[in-house]
């Protein structure tokens, strides 16, 4: 193991950013710690919407088909200014 990998890489956070980095980090050779406030992690009841980008890395990382069978395509975007309730589009 080179010298650089041989460090312990820390990331504060089990969301998706922090475990997606996680997976990246320990892909590459590094040894990883989460740390996450939490004392389990748990569904949040929310959707999430993930840019080209995004699925662009998770399928780089090989959990986007994983992930698939629970997405959902919007049909329609609708802006809505939240002071005045009304729409923007």
């Amino acid at each position: 193991m080179s010298e650089a990998r041989s460090r312990q890489v820390v990331i504060a956070g089990a969301g998706i950013a922090g475990l997606t980095a996680a997976l990246a980090f320990a892909e590459r050779g590094y040894p990883v710690t989460v740390f996450e406030q939490a004392r389990q992690l748990e569904a949040a009841g929310a959707g999430i919407q993930l840019s080209p980008n995004a699925t662009r890395i998770l399928r780089q990382l090989g959990v986007l088909e994983r992930l698939l069978p629970h997405a959902v395509r919007p049909e329609a975007v609708v802006l809505k200014d939240a002071a005045a309730l009304r729409d923007l589009g």
